[in-house]
């Protein structure tokens, strides 16, 4: 079976089961004659990988358990073109091919079978709740846009959750469970189980499982002393060396938390068929999930913690006891980086055979999710409302992320059915209502009672307020915002509506050559409401002005009442036509080739008002002003779309023991939904700037030099570049022609070998990525470029597994990062320029698994 398995999700494909191998190409259907081959839905019809005239990889249930995928993040080193990036505030980035962006609406679809649920760059935490890897019947990920049968948002590419589907003739059962230790960490495990089959025998059948686990933090945190290093030969600062260790002396106090970054997560799905005749199926499910993060995403301070053995700390910070120092009052603030996202997928999937040769499909959806993310914030609040560089102890402040979605999808397609026609189509219609909400709240225990502001002029009893009056009122014109004691808050809700018909068809002209055509039209509607509050927020900040004279000046009203810059009933409409066009050609049943022209888009979008007052220079300064001069900013911004121009092959050599899978790209992204940074008064917005070329390819090779021995490979390689200067309307430079967007990396490697003696198994896999491209603070030509700062390291990982089978059981030992590879990611500086932080893979960690298969 273990031979089954490499072979079933592996072949060619299998490369799925390398870190890189995720290219399941052709191999998966050389499998096919052995053990079945995988079956996609990237057409929206059910057909074999290797004869699917598209670029995607495919990894099955076996093909995820042998890999030890447990989340989309163990697949993107297995993906070339598959690229996924975090960030502290809870945000994500997903992105296929280079058409990645932090700014307007997502590059990337992302589908619980049927239903989208990516999100768009709403506020400063958005980012999509990607199911956990339990129970899937596959994950589908799909290069290269597909704006014709997947619409708005899927630019770049869609990765699909496929659920595993109810049985209503034969019972069976997964579980699967886990425990490991990390190196300098704490332990991990995991348990689930997932049973189905009929209730009334070819008329009513059911799915469910339950699943958890638990995954063990590797960073401390910690009380600790810091102090600016000081060179005892020079009595100067010493010269920095990277990563910049040396420039604070850190003694650990006390270890508050051990292991302080675990996490856990927490899912569950019941679906039933209900199959009342021949032609008729209904399926109703409910799928839960729930993720936690106890403290932190990982991230450490450089000075502390050893890198060359991975053993990592965090200085934190916690509130004051107000008793002790007048400085401090209570607030509604956790000393923890905490964080739970949590959803809700209720569906209906209805499938009507309406002839022989037609079936309609309907899907029928609700998703609800919230998502809460606190990040500490003392070292920014800090700096610039006390002007500290160190964090003084009893200090605190937090800022709260909070993400909403609440959609509603109805989609109804007819499509054929008759697979012995040389002419095959699908005609759908697709509605969507979407609300997104996005708010932070800043709170702290200290500015309130601050003496002095000295970054914004405030002092406490004096102007323009006079006595009584706190320094942060004379500052910024008004209190901190109740009922948390906030120094800025905002609130954003957007409301989404689309409306969709596509088509496609397929037409086998003469035997073995097919012309494919598809078309999607799409009416894409939004309405923003946007409300700031808090003193950061006051656009009539007084910044410690004198009262003007014969005016008496009061908080909350006069000359210097606050004035908050909202945003109300913001709309905008836009309708997008999305072609396909494409031919493939089936050469022997061992060799397909095919080749593609397909345009792809992701919709407009409404911007929230930035502060005239405040950030009125810098918006002037870069050219954003009216016909009078004065500043201004865009209320909207529009679509992008994208042109891919695609060949590709899936070929099988030698009776199946070499699987070769490649494609090739080049696509042409315009009018780039962009974010322009204000940077004085911090704020952004979007705009449709610049052009960009993505080129690159896709290789994915598997061979099996001897029985029972698979060894393969994959090569991923992309270039995504600004075609010319990006300017602001005064012709300020924001990206110059050549340099990459992001700080990507060029090159993805993987390999991988399996070999297979009766029921035992060895399998190791090898991933390398090279190092990032130069880009903004990397980037010697980019304004914001920092000396110190270098592109992420290229690095490397092993992960080995040695497994028996004993009838239905698998258990195996595994090592991930058998090197304890540890690479920098994120390297930045705080305020004060001395302290350095940065996060890493996880440390080297053995485990045991042990899955039934019934």
């Amino acid at each position: 079976m273990r031979n089954a398995i490499l072979l079933a999700s592996a072949s060619v494909s299998a490369l799925v089961v390398s870190p890189a191998a995720a290219q399941v190409t052709p191999g998966n259907e050389a499998e096919a004659s052995q053990t079945g081959t995988i079956v996609v839905t990237a057409t929206r019809r059910a057909e074999s990988i290797e004869r699917t005239p598209v670029s995607v990889a495919a990894f099955d249930e076996e093909t995820l358990e042998v890999v030890g995928a447990k989340q989309i993040d163990d697949l993107v080193s297995l993906t070339p073109g598959l690229e996924l990036g975090r960030t502290l505030t809870g945000s994500n980035n997903i992105s296929i091919r280079g058409i990645a962006s932090g700014a307007g609406a997502g590059t990337t679809g992302v589908y619980i079978d049927d239903t989208p649920i990516q999100v768009r760059n709403l506020g400063y935490g958005a980012g999509t709740a990607f199911p956990e890897i339990f129970d899937l019947e596959r994950v589908e990920v799909l290069r290269g846009p597909q704006g014709t049968l997947f619409g708005a948002g899927s630019e770049g590419g869609t990765v699909r959750f496929i659920q595993t589907a109810p049985d209503l003739d034969y019972y069976s059962a997964y579980a699967r469970a886990e425990v490991s230790t990390t190196h300098n960490g704490d332990e991990s495990y995991e348990a689930g189980a997932a049973v189905g089959g009929p209730i009334v025998a070819g008329v009513l059948g059911f799915r469910g499982h339950l699943y958890y686990r638990k995954d063990g933090g590797y960073v401390d945190a910690v009380l600790a002393d810091v102090s600016p290093a000081i060179d005892p030969g020079t009595g100067t600062a010493p010269e920095p060396v990277y990563p910049y260790g040396n420039l604070v002396d850190f003694t650990t106090t006390e270890v508050l938390r051990k292991d302080t970054n675990s996490s856990d997560a927490l899912t569950a799905r019941l679906a039933l068929e209900f199959r009342p005749s021949d032609a008729i199926s209904l399926t109703p499910s409910i799928s839960y999930q729930r993720l936690r993060r106890d403290d932190g995403l990982g991230a450490f301070w450089i000075a502390g913690s050893d890198l060359a053995d991975a053993d990592y700390v965090r200085r934190v910070n916690f509130q004051g006891d107000p008793a002790s120092n007048p400085l401090f009052y209570q607030a509604d603030i956790p000393d923890l980086e905490s964080s739970r996202d949590t959803f809700w997928l209720y569906s209906l999937d209805t499938e009507i055979d309406i002839s022989d040769n037609v079936q309609l499909i309907s899907n029928t959806s609700y998703f609800d999710r919230q998502s809460t993310t606190n990040l500490d914030f003392t070292v920014i609040d800090a700096f610039q409302f006390a002007f500290e560089f160190f964090v003084p102890e009893g200090y605190k402040s937090i800022s709260a992320y909070g993400v909403s979605q609440e959609n509603f999808v109805q989609e109804v397609r007819l499509q054929s059915s008759d697979t012995s026609s040389p002419f095959s189509w699908v005609i759908g219609g697709f509605y969507s209502h979407n609300k997104q909400g996005s708010t932070q709240d800043i709170r702290n225990n200290f500015v309130a009672n601050l003496p002095v502001l000295p970054l914004f002029g405030g002092v406490a009893g004096g102007p323009p307020f006079g006595p009584g009056s706190s320094a942060l009122e004379n500052a910024f014109g008004a209190p901190l915002f109740a009922p948390n004691n906030s120094s800025y808050v905002e609130n954003r809700d957007l409301t989404e509506k689309q409306l969709a018909g596509y088509g496609q068809v397929e037409y086998e002209i003469v035997p073995d050559l097919t012309l494919i055509a598809g078309l999607r039209v799409a009416k894409n509607d939004l309405e923003l409401d946007a409300t700031f509050r808090g003193p950061l927020n006051n656009d009539n900040a007084p910044y410690g002005a004198p009262c003007p004279p014969g005016e008496t000046c009061e908080v909350g009203s006069g000359t210097f009442a606050p004035v908050y810059v909202d945003t109300t009933g913001f709309e905008n409409s836009e309708t997008s036509v999305t072609p396909k066009f494409g031919v493939s050609w089936q050469a022997t049943p061992d060799h397909l080739l095919y080749a593609t022209v397909a345009k792809g888009f992701r919709p407009a979008g409404v911007n929230a008002r930035v502060p005239a007052q405040f950030c009125g220079p810098d918006l002037a300064n870069i050219g954003y002003v009216d016909g009078n001069g004065d500043p201004t900013q865009p209320e909207i911004f529009g679509s992008d779309s994208v042109w891919s121009y695609e060949v590709g092959s899936k070929n099988r050599l030698a009776n199946g023991r070499v699987n070769v899978d490649f494609s090739a790209y080049h696509i042409d992204w315009s009018n780039i939904q962009n974010s322009v940074f204000l940077p004085t008064c911090l704020y952004a917005f979007v705009d449709n700037l610049g052009d960009a070329t993505s080129e690159g390819f896709d290789l994915a090779l598997d061979f099996e030099p001897i029985d029972d021995l698979r060894v393969g490979g994959t090569v991923g390689y992309n270039s995504t570049t600004y075609q010319d200067d990006v300017v602001t309307p005064d012709g300020t430079i924001l990206g110059a022609a050549g340099s990459p967007i992001g700080a990507t990396r060029p090159w993805r490697f993987s390999l991988y070998g399996q070999y297979d003696l009766d029921r035992f198994y060895a399998r190791a896999d090898l991933s390398h990525l090279t190092s990032a491209r130069e880009y903004g603070e990397t980037d010697p030509a980019s304004p914001q470029f920092d000396p110190r700062l270098r592109p992420q390291d290229a690095y490397t990982t092993i992960n080995l597994r040695v497994g028996a089978e004993f009838g239905d059981v698998d258990a195996s030992i595994f090592v991930d990062n058998l090197t304890n590879a540890t690479p920098l990611f994120g390297l930045d500086a705080q305020f004060n320029n001395v302290v350095y932080t940065a996060s890493s893979l996880r440390p080297r960690t053995v485990g045991l698994t042990v899955a039934y298969r019934y």
